[in-house]
């Protein structure tokens, strides 16, 4: 009888042999690295992966994009081939030497994926499974954070990633707009040529938006990030920043904690509520465009075994607080009270929606009833969001947040939802991991832009992801992170933005996934008008929340045939 090696020493036998294999497929590198690079210059469409080691093989010196008005024509540019620390000056040239206002470069920079995503869940660690759906084995370095620069730049690698962003205004006729876009490395000059097709299609502004968005986010993150005092003037304009950035990625939806703003004693009375406190917060976020506040879940597990339900909110001490004893529902409703009253004054209470407890499952659903009474009983229309983990709920949420694979397994009962009034969003985190669409580092950038195509396609209203700034004190290196009981978050689940002293970096997945979102209110549009030629487009490149192209030429022609459906209806 042959004994069978334990799962994770196949897995690992596995990843050895899957190694050596490419090894040795390899031409000899001895022979590669004595030659001096040549220097390469290309465009590379801006919803494609970037890879510090990417190879410009017939690099690309002109590229055409498709776009509808009051957004961003934006393109990657990549330098292979550098030597030395050479001075590269970059910028637009034309023959009058204007310059398109608005116009940003920006450097991308790459950071580490040191394990892959699991073919599940979290890592491939968790189940010692290989994920064959990853964009490259890990490990390797990808291109993510974009930090905006001037020219000229110094650079001290062989290859550079650039981005440019062209801003295409509301009001701008629609027409063809080509901008040559100049480098100069050394004595070496370079003119590449960007051209923009601008269609009649409107994008609406953030505040406009028909589909909700958020990433939760930490304050003390913040603060830690960028050496800033909670609640300092500080802290205000570095909030302020972050708000701002959110908006500009379509974000039109943040959250509040009800224990930053409340004081309880022992007994479990409320002493204070910073209510001046939580209105400024709440306007930093309203003046930047986003309409949707999301108060914060206000209880959890101890642990994800656990079945306790304490409330998060501590009394003086920091004595923790059972969810349905009579102290912990008498501070829930103390605290509600204060909040609906707020809401009220400020005309705030059609865009508040509450969580209650993150992430329910069965075992919670009777206590999570107490607690739903609770809060109707002082303010009965209440909206209640919730990341929900049990189809057990009806009648206690209002808003329904499943992960992605859970809304595909169970869409008959999440359309009778809607039919029922409710509104139904969607959700993913470290799961799904395998073919799912999520935003993790290891996917293609495709996955993130098609997750607006996939609200699309099933008629959903908003999407959730719990990270965005939740990263470590080292957020360009540990994007594969430590959770929770022999968990490792995949790479780039804590965090979507990436902190430099002086505030806030976007990354390209925020981007990309801002390009699906817009999309996705172009596709609505169309819908409305004419949902069978809509879908007919959504099903050129995505069926499902697991099924879709991956190539950025077969988005594009969708895309363009979107644009142009477009066109066809503003001319009727």
């Amino acid at each position: 009888m042959i004994k069978q090696r334990p799962a994770t020493e196949r897995f690992f036998l596995a990843i050895m042999l899957s190694t050596l294999s490419i090894l040795l497929a390899l031409p000899s590198l001895a022979v590669a690295e004595a030659a001096p690079a040549q220097l390469r210059v290309g465009l590379i469409d801006e919803v494609q992966e970037l890879y510090p080691d990417t190879v410009l093989v017939e690099p690309v010196r002109q590229l055409t994009v498709h776009t509808a008005r009051n957004t961003l024509a934006g393109v990657s540019i990549m330098i292979t081939g550098l030597s030395g620390s050479p001075r590269i000056q970059f910028g637009e040239s034309s023959p009058d030497g204007s310059a398109t206002p608005g116009l940003r470069w920006l450097r991308m920079i790459d950071v580490p994926v040191l394990e892959n995503t699991g073919l599940d869940r979290n890592t491939e660690k968790y189940s010692g499974k290989i994920n064959p759906y990853v964009i490259r084995r890990a490990p390797f370095r990808v291109y993510d954070p974009l930090e905006p620069v001037h020219s000229p730049l110094t650079v001290s690698s062989s290859s550079l990633a650039l981005r440019v962003e062209v801003p295409i205004t509301a009001t701008m006729a629609a027409g063809t707009y080509r901008h040559q876009l100049k480098l100069t490395i050394g004595a070496q000059v370079e003119v590449l040529e960007l051209t923009v097709v601008v269609h009649a299609a409107l994008v609406p502004p953030v505040n406009q938006a028909t589909l909700a968005y958020i990433n939760w986010h930490s304050i003390d993150n913040i603060c830690s990030a960028h050496g800033v005092e909670k609640w300092s003037e500080p802290f205000w304009a570095m909030l302020a920043q972050y708000a701002q950035l959110m908006a500009h990625g379509r974000q039109n939806a943040f959250w509040f904690n009800w224990a930053d703003y409340f004081t309880i004693d022992a007994n479990g009375e409320v002493v204070e509520f910073r209510r001046d406190r939580l209105e400024r917060y709440l306007r930093v976020f309203l003046d930047a465009g986003l309409t949707t506040i999301h108060g914060a879940p206000m209880f959890g597990r101890r642990n994800w075994t656990s079945t306790d339900m304490l409330l998060y909110v501590p009394t003086a001490g920091g004595q923790e607080v059972v969810a349905v004893s009579p102290k912990g529902q008498r501070m829930l409703t103390q605290m509600a009270e204060r909040i609906v009253a707020m809401m009220a004054a400020n005309h705030w209470a059609g865009a508040w929606v509450q969580g209650v407890f993150d992430e329910p499952e069965d075992p919670f659903v009777e206590r999570y009833r107490v607690l739903i009474a609770l809060l109707r009983a002082v303010k009965p229309d209440i909206k209640i969001l919730e990341a929900t983990m049990t189809l057990n709920v009806s009648g206690l949420v209002n808003i329904w947040c499943p992960q992605v694979q859970e809304y595909q397994a169970h869409q008959d009962f999440f359309r009778k939802r809607q039919a029922a009034g409710d509104q139904v969003w969607v959700y993913t985190c470290l799961s799904p991991g395998g073919p799912w669409l999520n935003r993790l580092l290891d996917q293609e950038r495709l996955r993130q832009v098609y997750l607006g195509w996939a609200c699309a396609k099933y008629d959903l209203q908003g999407f959730l992801h719990w990270g965005g700034n939740f990263h470590t004190a080292k957020p360009f290196e540990e994007l594969v992170r430590f959770h929770m009981e022999g968990q490792f978050l995949p790479a780039g689940d804590s965090h979507i933005f990436y902190p430099l002293p002086a505030g806030p970096l976007a990354s390209h997945r925020f981007e990309a996934h801002r390009i699906g979102l817009e999309d996705y209110e172009l596709l609505t549009q169309l819908k409305r008008r004419d949902r069978g030629r809509a879908e007919a487009i959504i099903a050129e490149v995505l069926q499902s929340f697991d099924q879709y192209r991956k190539d950025s030429v077969a988005y594009r022609t969708a895309r363009q045939h979107l644009l142009e459906a477009l066109d066809g209806l503003s001319r009727l």
